[in-house]
């Protein structure tokens, strides 16, 4: 084995700091780095190498690549990774060629990625592909699907701190010290599986449904900013049916708020919701960085298995309050004035 030293074989350096990129990029969006066991061996003579990042509790990252020429392999296998309530294991593949310049210095990378073998939560899941390149410092995806997800987009290194208009970084870690554009698309995905990627256990909340929608990713790295427009239909949400929704959401990662977002009930009752949340952590309902509120949007509420309104018209005011019974029928009481109507109501529909 032959010891790192920065001027032996450029191009496996290149490699080798692309695929540690990726690594670091996706630990460090579910826990911090420090006090972690890190640990591996490069041989720059068979151009390969072998490493391990344990994260303890949180799961644990096998990495292994090699070089033949001018194509490299490398193989991730994620084993047991912890975010919020959802575990993932899976073995993650790259594969692609170096470009050289005719003076033999390192022009582009490129390749594709995929996984096999995929668990969430220890059930089989849907396998990732990419197809992506690096080149001046810019990671370029130019397809990305993975579950009901398609991203494109570019990470790229951030500019130089102090340059005139310019951002100036705080944090030199080469690592993090990078900025980002993406658009995220989602395709009709079943709300059970979005909740299980971030992190929340769909069972406790009774969740189903499907979501669709679009989403940009732009900034820096430790800053970014996201802008998504959602819409979801036919599902439950803490036992309470809805036959749509719509969620327009802004913030700088992880602190997401409300912009314009509804739901209608089955019950024809409509709120809407405003306020902040933590995307990082959703699982815990209780936490302090959730700061959400429900108003009525259409003069109605639900109570329990009740749906009161209010109504107004000619100058007078009336409060209905249904019950929903079995075949299309309810159970309707209505207050006007000082007068008080108890009906029941059946609806049939041509």
């Amino acid at each position: 084995m032959i010891p790192w030293c920065l001027n032996k074989s450029l191009p496996f350096r290149v490699v080798i700091v692309f695929i540690c990129f990726l690594v670091f990029l996706a630990a460090s969006s579910c826990f911090a780095i420090e006090s972690k066991t890190f640990d591996g061996r490069i041989d720059f003579l068979h151009k390969d190498l072998t490493f391990c990042l344990d994260l303890k509790a949180r799961g644990r990252l096998e990495i292994s690549g090699n070089i033949e020429g001018e194509s490299y392999n490398l193989k991730l296998a994620i084993r047991h990774l912890k975010f919020g309530k959802s575990d993932l294991l899976t073995d993650f593949y790259t594969s692609g060629i170096i470009l050289k310049k005719p003076d033999g210095k390192v022009e582009a990378i490129k390749g594709k990625a995929w996984t096999q073998a995929s668990l969430l939560n220890l059930k089989p899941w849907k396998e990732f592909s990419a197809d992506y390149e690096l080149e001046n410092g810019r990671l370029t995806i130019n397809a990305l699907s993975w579950a009901d997800f398609d991203l494109k987009g570019y990470i790229e290194k951030s500019p130089p701190a102090g340059e005139a208009g310019k951002t100036d970084h705080k944090n030199d870690n080469p690592f993090f010290n990078v900025q980002a554009d993406l658009f995220l698309t989602i395709k009709e995905m079943p709300l059970k599986d979005l909740a299980g990627l971030l992190g929340v256990n769909p069972e406790e909340i009774k969740l189903s449904g499907v979501i669709s929608g679009k989403a940009r990713i732009k900034g820096p790295w430790g800053s970014l900013k996201i802008e998504a427009k959602l819409s979801a239909h036919d599902g439950t949400v803490l036992q309470v049916n809805f036959k749509s929704a719509s969620l327009e959401l802004e913030g700088i990662w992880p602190i997401l708020r409300f912009v314009h977002s509804q739901i209608n009930d089955a019950g024809a009752v409509a709120y809407e919701l405003k306020g902040k949340f933590n995307v990082e952590k959703l699982s815990e309902f209780n936490s302090a960085d959730h700061q959400v509120t429900v108003y009525s949007a259409n003069e109605a509420m639900r109570f329990q298995e009740w749906v009161i309104k209010r109504k107004l018209g000619r100058g007078e005011e009336m409060l209905e309050a249904a019950y929903p019974l079995k075949n299309s029928q309810a159970l309707k009481m209505r207050i006007k004035n000082e007068e008080e109507i108890l009906g029941w109501e059946k609806t049939v529909k041509f």
